[in-house]
């Protein structure tokens, strides 16, 4: 925590806590918490992404047709319930 007091003299002065929060994320509708890093990158932006015991997975309806969220180096693998290509994509700003 940081305090500043410019308006009284010194003498006089209090420091006043300010808190630094992360503002909420617009896009998933939920609180930021700790990034979850993965070598997906676009996985981490879509708001299919969940995150479970330390870990992103998938949810999208594909995933979810295959069998509950994926991992998602198995959702993005060759013939995973994305593809390489990611195909479910969703970005919360795209029209």
């Amino acid at each position: 925590m940081i305090g500043v007091d410019l308006v009284r003299p010194a003498a006089q002065r209090a420091a006043i806590p300010l808190v630094i929060a992360s503002p909420a994320c617009a896009g998933h509708s939920r609180a930021m918490a700790r990034p979850l890093i993965s070598t997906f990158r676009a996985c981490e932006l879509c708001s299919h992404s969940i995150a479970r015991a330390g870990r992103l997975l998938c949810n999208s309806d594909a995933a979810r047709l295959a069998g509950g969220p994926q991992a998602l180096d198995v959702a993005r693998a060759a013939h995973g319930s994305c593809g390489p290509n990611a195909r479910h994509l969703d970005m919360p700003g795209w029209a």
